[in-house]
C-alpha cells in the first residue's frame, strides 16, 4: 500500500521527524508538498469562515485525493508530518489485505479518548476494525479507496468546512455519505497528544468558534440520521478506547510475523 505524507517545504524539521517514524517501522512513503499559505496565494472557492491554513490544509489532502485518483492503487494511506506510530504499524502499512472491501475510509488515528464503533471485527495482530459511528475527528493518518478519492474531489469543489469534519463528523453530509472503518487499537496519534514527545506545535489556524445557527444544527441531526440509515448503525454500537495500551513503542518486537486477515 502506498503511503503519501504531507509536509511544508519550509517544514524539514517535521520531515525529519515523519521519516524517522517511518524508518522505524520498516516502510516506505512519498512526500507530497502541502499548499502553503504564506507563499501560495489561493483563490479556491471557500466558505469565508474558513481560516487560510485551514483552506490550505484541505488544499492538501486534496492534493493527495487526486494522485490518488490518478493512481492505480485501490487503497492508499495519507499522513500529516506531524504523525507518531504504533511500533506495530508497519504489517498494516505493508499491504491492504486487511481493508474491509466496502471502505471508503479507514481512520488509523486516536485522540485518546473513547469512540462509538460497530461490528468489530479482527484483523490480527492484537487489532480489529469496525464502523466508526459518531465524531472522532483528525487527519494524521487515515487510509482512503481509490473510489472515494474520486467522489471527494467531486463533492469539494467548494469548501465548506474543515478537511477533518467533512471526512470524520456525522455532522457532515460528506463525512454521512461515506463508509468509515476505525482501526483499534488505533496505529498513530499526532505528536501533539505525546506530551513528552511535543516538538512539534500545529500550524495549523482554526477559525474562531461561532454558535450555530438553527439551520446548522437541524441539518447536522439530518446527517446523522441519514449515515444511521445508510450504515445501519442504530443499534450494536459499543465505546470503544482507542488508546488502550498505545504507546509510541506497544509491542517492542515491532513488526510481527502474525499474518493479517484478509478482508471480508
Amino acid at each position: 500500500m502506498k503511503c503519501l505524507v504531507i509536509n511544508l517545504d519550509r517544514s524539514p524539521d517535521r520531515l525529519n521527524q515523519a521519516t524517522s517514524e517511518f524508518a522505524k517501522i520498516g516502510i516506505a512513503f512519498e512526500r507530497v508538498a502541502a499548499v502553503d499559505t504564506s507563499s501560495e496565494p489561493s483563490n479556491f472557492p471557500a466558505a469565508r469562515r474558513l481560516t487560510k491554513p485551514e483552506i490550505a490544509c484541505f488544499l492538501s489532502h486534496r492534493k493527495c485525493w487526486q494522485m490518488i485518483a490518478d493512481g492505480a492503487e485501490q487503497y492508499t494511506a495519507i499522513f500529516e508530518d506531524d504523525v507518531v506510530f504504533r511500533s506495530d504499524a508497519g504489517p498494516f502499512l505493508s499491504d491492504d489485505s486487511w481493508v474491509p472491501r466496502d471502505a471508503d475510509i479507514v481512520k488509523l488515528e486516536t485522540f485518546f479518548g473513547q469512540v462509538r464503533l460497530a461490528r468489530l471485527a479482527s484483523i490480527g495482530n492484537g487489532h480489529s476494525i469496525g464502523r466508526l459511528v459518531g465524531e472522532h475527528l483528525g487527519t494524521a493518518g487515515y487510509v482512503i479507496s481509490k473510489a472515494a478519492a474520486e467522489k471527494l474531489l467531486q463533492r469539494t469543489k467548494r469548501l465548506k468546512e474543515p478537511v477533518d469534519l467533512a471526512l470524520f463528523s456525522p455532522n457532515s453530509l460528506m463525512c454521512a455519505r461515506n463508509t468509515t472503518y476505525q482501526v483499534t487499537p488505533a496505529l498513530c496519534a499526532q505528536n501533539r497528544f505525546l506530551s513528552e514527545r511535543n516538538t512539534m506545535p500545529t500550524i495549523i489556524q482554526t477559525a474562531p468558534h461561532r454558535p450555530k445557527s438553527v439551520t446548522t444544527k437541524v441539518r447536522g441531526e439530518l446527517s446523522r440520521l441519514f449515515a444511521h440509515c445508510r450504515n445501519a448503525t442504530f443499534w450494536r454500537t459499543q465505546r470503544v478506547d482507542l488508546s488502550l495500551g498505545w504507546t509510541p513503542d506497544a509491542h517492542p518486537a515491532g513488526r510481527s510475523s502474525q499474518k493479517l486477515k484478509p478482508r471480508g
